[in-house]
């Protein structure tokens, strides 16, 4: 630790090393530095104390502060009732902000004017100094509140702490070519908190095993005919792992009271370590963990020492019984807690310091543990599974988190009052480990309390740390709702905001009545209800809503739940017994018995008819009315024996798939007390990044592959024949796009949208009809292309992901698009409200023009991008329209389907009478094919069998290559394919006859710069026949000069590819074909950069 030193911006791990590998002063000149510092403030400190005002600070503090680091201050007027600004200069330029504060005034009383400074200066850092701290603000993420504090004191009495100062805050810090000292030392506390949530991800894992074993011996030695079962044995050991990072992180935060020594001693992990660390089996250590578990759920007062209780189902013993009664082996107890609280360093193992952390580094531990999977018997009680990639579940960065909420929310708390902050609803659909509800707690209690200082409730001043704690505790039981199909996310979402609203002398927030297990996209309302079920008729889609019975009554059942929902959420909760009557309350209201449980009731008996065998679905359905009456307590109208399996069936069902009726489990956010519609039904903002997997269950082992493709068909079906998704396309379904058809329905009208979603959203053809709906419905107001080249998200680096805000009920009549961040720098830069001037705004009808109606969005990155693609896109006709070459592409053959018709080039006689070469993408350069390395043929009557001779072998024909990429060389590669052979998939041919001259000329288009440009500007990992018939094409006439030059120059490179000059003015002629200026072209030529950049030059010349 580095004495004097607190606040989260930086980490003390990290800037230790930072600071042995950083160059700096010798020693003995960074003493006398010291020494010199020391000297200059010792007067103020002996003479100075709170009477003295801010002035008197800046004059004995801190210019001679200023001095001794090598910085010049300037008084920079505009001064505010007690505080004096000023301006940090280094090296003749401005660095950095300062606000002086009376003598020994709190920092963060002022964190609001310090914040304004920097903007104002234009300056990322403000430093605010009250004569004994100097705290650093970061100006520019304002919405983290993040700080590092120095104490001056010990700065100039401590070696270690004055190398910290003077590493940070020199002249030659400041001024330093590679960036300011602080910039460097917050991105290294980044990277080390990145590798510490790398190593706690194995750690967990570890600690899972050796606990998992512990539980299972433990069990075999009380019953040994009773075996486990895996699942309660993993639930009851990442429990334990989920109390002790719990403990560490709240120990880490000073909020549990470690002052008392009994406690800190005694009761706390940290009093844990050292034994664990010295002693291979110490003794006692699963007792000590027993004991501390049971403090933490009962509490406990004791003279001074008073430990409120954890409530909530954390550190109940009725729900962790094997926990609370088993005894474990203490040497495996022992690993498990080294492997939560170090990781492998340099020399060893190394303490893991919770203090560095924030709490969404718990979303890598949920990533991590869905990797895994309990299984019976065996060394290794965890296996590798398939669950992460089948839910498509990753951890989102902070960054991307606190971007897309502060976007997302800001319009709705502009402006507004405290009590209408309070009123808002946020949800995550898909909340994982919690990261996007704990950003936006953070944001919505700041908001709020810029509200409260706005109406003059209260002043910065007045507010304690508690006080900001309380205002957390009301935004995350009042505002925020999450849902997640994993029980395990949920509860780990629950632990992540109890962390973030923590007080030392309140018991757990209650979070229950808003965070839900559940399956977000399976389930009904009352509209769906009151349609025919699955069975009741055939047919497809849905959409007639006939009530099949009376809802008279429903308005009632909903009444009875919304007014006690209310109650839950607005209810104060500071005390054991405030929390026990809400969990009451919602017990009373989850009773099967309550009128709206069997309203839950009926609209799974609704749904289950899409996930049951056909067969029990159509007698299901057929009897729903009567059944539906006898779940609401109607009377009963058939006879026991033969509604009593169909309803069992029904409840298995829904257990199974953990239906969630949106409606009925949230009601509130949907009607008013009275059990009526609410005006405005609906989330006032949805936000989250949903999971981007296929719906086919082709991951994991094979069992899980089976379970997995199953669960998928099921979900299909209703997807596809419930009628209550009307926006997905052909083929698998992707979970992403369930989900954002699922936030539409959710999210009120002028609500907002604040997504985090794959780049397939703006290409693929499969999002056509639900791309169209959004750019239809809501009004996009950023819509951010992220590379994720540098790793800013733990996906594969090659692909991109978009982050979309929108406000629902308009429409976008010009995208606001923002292409090529990378880094979280830019993020933090980018405005939560208004217009981002580094935004291109695309307008709808240039995506009309350029995609169609799929409305695909082009990777527009630039005003010089927008003006080329839209004077080529409206001044020439797409290559498929009629009124141009309107000409068609498709595929051949299908490497996987037709290969029992493929013979290996070994085996006969390829390429001779009789036979037909099966050529590949691979096998073809621009403009020339290699024959040679074909590795299959057919019988030429098989390949006349199989396709329409006249069409495809029959005859030459330009071909192109499917699979590409953007960031490839060059991303559209075509070549004539002579007659008599055939292609596979991954090449697409010319389906409409062509004489040579003209399929020559357009081969020399598709080669060129010019056309892979504008095919970039939509490609993802395949040049689709959609993205090719778009494509703008002049047709000039046969006998100009436009045409004939470029088919032979196409011709010329088939025979001579390596020929540069020909290659150079191909290029050129392409370039006038479009009527590009030099200018344009060379914007063009920019764009591609592995290719050389003399033969780019060599191209423009000949233009």
């Amino acid at each position: 630790m580095i004495p004097g030193l607190s606040g989260s911006l930086l980490s003390h791990d990290a800037l230790l090393e930072w600071l042995t590998t950083r160059s700096k002063p010798a020693g003995r000149s960074l003493e006398s530095a010291r020494a010199r510092l020391s000297s200059a403030l010792a007067p103020g400190w002996r003479e100075m104390g709170p009477a003295h005002g801010a002035r008197a600070v800046f004059d004995r503090i801190a210019v001679p502060l200023a001095g001794a680091l090598g910085l010049r201050l300037t008084l920079s007027g505009g001064d505010q009732p007690g505080v004096l600004l000023a301006v940090i200069e280094a090296a003749g330029a401005r660095r950095a902000a300062l606000i002086v504060t009376a003598w020994g005034r709190d920092p963060g009383e002022v964190w609001r004017q310090a914040v304004h400074q920097g903007i104002a200066r234009d300056a990322r850092w403000c430093l605010c100094l009250n004569g004994l701290v100097l705290r650093i603000v970061d100006a520019r993420r304002t919405y983290t509140r993040r700080f590092a504090e120095l104490d001056l004191h010990t700065a100039v009495a401590d070696s270690l702490a004055f190398d910290a100062v003077w590493s940070l805050l020199h002249a030659e810090a400041f001024a330093a070519t590679g960036g300011p000292g602080l910039d460097h030392a917050v991105a290294v506390s980044e990277q080390h908190r990145s590798a510490v949530r790398t190593s706690l991800q194995h750690g967990v894992y570890e600690a899972l095993t050796q606990l998992m074993k512990a539980f299972s011996n433990a069990g075999r030695r009380r019953s040994r005919r009773l075996e486990q079962a895996p699942d309660d044995v993993f639930d009851e050991s990442l429990t334990v792992v989920y109390r002790v990072l719990f403990l560490l992180f709240a120990e880490a935060r000073g909020l549990v009271p470690k002052w008392h020594p009994t406690f800190r001693d005694s009761y706390t992990i940290e009093s844990l370590r050292q034994a664990v660390e010295l002693r291979p089996c110490p003794r006692g250590v699963w007792e000590s963990l027993q004991a501390i578990a049971r403090l933490a759920h009962k509490g406990c007062r004791a003279g001074a020492l008073r430990v409120p209780p954890f409530n909530g189902r954390l550190f109940s013993p009725a729900l962790a019984p094997l926990a609370e009664t088993g005894r474990l082996d203490d040497a495996a107890v022992r690993d498990a807690l080294l492997a939560l609280t170090t990781r492998a360093g340099r020399h060893g193992r190394e303490r893991i310091s919770y203090a560095d952390l924030g709490v969404e580094q718990l979303g890598g531990v949920y990533e991590r543990i869905l990797d895994f999977t309990p299984v019976v018997g065996g060394a290794i009680p965890l296996v590798r599974g398939g669950r992460r990639k089948a839910s498509g579940s990753f951890y989102t960065p902070r960054s991307l988190t606190e971007y897309v909420v502060r976007r997302t929310l800001a319009p709705l708390v502009h402006a507004s009052a405290p009590e209408q902050i309070l009123a808002l609803r946020i949800l995550d659909p898909a909340m994982g480990s919690g990261a996007f509800l704990v950003a936006a707690c953070r944001y919505l209690a700041g908001a709020y309390e810029s509200a409260m200082v706005r109406e003059g409730i209260v002043t910065a001043s007045d507010l304690s740390p508690e006080d900001r704690a309380g205002f957390r505790r009301m935004i995350a039981q009042r505002c925020l709702f999450g849902v997640d199909l994993n029980p395990m996310a949920v509860q780990l979402g629950r632990l992540s905001l109890w962390l973030a609203t923590l007080s030392g002398d309140r018991p757990l927030t209650f979070l229950d009545h808003h965070l839900r297990s559940g399956n977000s996209l399976a389930g009904a309302s009352l509209t769906d209800i009151a349609r025919r079920p699955a069975g009741g008729r055939s047919g497809c889609r849905r959409a007639d809503a006939l009530p099949l019975f009376e809802f008279e009554d429903v308005d009632g059942a909903l009444a009875s739940a919304v007014g006690p929902r209310l109650g839950i959420a607005t209810g104060p909760g500071d005390t054991l017994e405030q929390v026990r009557e809400k969990e009451r309350m919602l017990a009373a209201l989850g009773d099967r018995r309550a009128p709206l449980s069997q309203w839950r009731s009926v609209a799974d008996l609704w749904c289950a008819g899409w996930f049951q065998d056909r067969r029990n679905a159509r007698t299901a359905g057929s009897l729903f009315s009567v059944l539906a009456d006898e779940l609401l307590g109607r009377g009963a109208v058939l006879p026991s024996r033969t509604s009593a399996p169909l309803l069992d069936e029904a409840r298995a069902t829904a257990a199974r798939e953990r239906f969630f009726h949106w409606t009925l489990e949230f009601p509130e956010v949907f009607y008013a007390p009275d059990g009526r519609p609410l005006d405005l039904p609906g989330f006032d903002a949805v936000i989250g990044n949903p999971p981007w997997e296929m719906l086919r269950g082709d991951s994991g082992s094979e069992r899980e592959r089976r379970s997995a493709a199953a669960t998928s068909a099921r979900l299909t079906f209703f997807t596809r024949q419930s009628g209550a998704y009307k926006l997905q396309g052909e083929g698998h379904a992707n979970l992403f796009q369930l989900f954002v058809e699922r936030a539409l329905s959710l999210v009120r009208r002028e609500g907002r949208l604040g997504l985090v979603l794959p780049s397939g959203f703006a290409t693929d053809q499969g999002c056509a009809a639900l791309r169209r709906h959004v750019l239809d419905r809501t009004h996009i107001d950023a819509c951010v292309s992220v590379e994720n080249k540098d790793a800013l998200f733990p996906i594969h680096r090659s692909l991109r992901f978009l982050l979309l805000c929108a406000t629902a009920g308009a429409s976008t009549p010009a995208l606001p698009y923002r292409a090529g961040v990378r880094v979280a720098d830019t993020l933090d830069r980018m405005p939560e409200l208004g217009a981002d001037d580094e935004a291109v705004a695309i307008p709808r009808a240039l995506l009309e023009r350029v995609s169609g109606p799929p409305v695909a969005i082009p990777e527009v990155r630039s005003e010089k991008d927008l003006a080329l693609v839209s004077r080529v896109a409206f001044g020439y006709p797409s290559l498929g329209d009629p009124s141009g070459w309107g000409v068609r592409f498709g595929r051949e053959l299908n490497a996987t389907d037709d290969k029992p018709h493929f013979v290996a080039t070994a085996s006969g006689a390829p390429g001779a009478a009789g036979w037909c070469v099966v050529l590949e993408g691979k096998h073809i350069q621009p403009f020339t094919v290699d024959l040679d390395t074909a590795r299959f043929a057919v019988p030429l009557k098989v390949a006349a069998r199989l396709l329409d001779e006249g069409r495809t072998f029959g005859r030459a024909r330009l071909a192109y290559r499917d699979v590409s990429s953007a960031s490839n060389r060059v991303t559209l590669i075509a070549a004539i394919v002579p007659a008599g052979v055939v292609t596979t998939h991954t090449l697409f041919c010319l389906k409409d006859p062509l004489p040579v001259e003209a399929q020559q000329f357009l081969c020399g288009v598709f080669n060129s710069f010019v056309a892979n440009y504008l095919v970039r500007l939509r490609v993802t990992t395949h040049v689709s026949v959609a993205i090719i018939d778009r494509l703008p094409v002049p047709r000039p006439a046969s006998d100009s000069p436009a045409f004939t030059d470029l088919a032979r120059l196409a011709a010329a490179l088939a025979c001579d590819p390596a020929d540069l000059d020909s290659a150079a003015s191909l290029q050129a002629a392409a370039g006038r074909l479009y009527g590009l200026t030099p200018a344009e072209f060379q914007h063009v030529l920019d764009t591609f950069p592995l290719v050389d950049a003399g033969f780019r030059r060599h191209c423009l010349s000949r233009l």
